[in-house]
């Protein structure tokens, strides 16, 4: 799910905070096969900021369930910029939440400097 229907109810401050309309059939645990390079070196980077052993799927929360600090946030937008090369402008991250919406913005990111590139 790449955030389509969420409604955020916090800023940046509170990333926890996230209302998810009801889902018809929860997803399977574990990492989809079907996962794309935005959500797999997400995932990769996650796991390697994180203080702990984590597991994240693309539905997983950065502080609910991967419990990431707002430290840990700023390491991951870090680390998302050199990976992708792409530049994430902070007031973009208030929307943020989920792996899935990691992934999606990043892709929108990269989206947007390839076009910047071809012109």
């Amino acid at each position: 799910m790449c955030g389509a229907g969420r409604r955020v109810r916090a800023t940046f401050v509170g990333l926890a905070q996230l209302q998810d309309p009801p889902r018809g059939g929860a997803p399977a645990a574990g990492v989809a096969p079907s996962l794309d390079r935005v959500e797999r070196d997400t995932i990769d980077i996650l796991k390697n900021l994180s203080r702990r052993p984590i597991e994240p799927t693309p539905d997983s929360e950065l502080l609910a369930d991967l419990g990431f600090d707002s430290l840990q946030v700023l390491e991951l937008v870090g680390e998302l910029e050199e990976h992708f090369n792409i530049a994430v402008p902070l007031n973009r991250l208030t929307h943020i939440r989920t792996v899935a919406q990691i992934a999606s913005e990043v892709r929108r990111l990269v989206a947007e400097q390839d076009s910047k590139q071809a012109t």
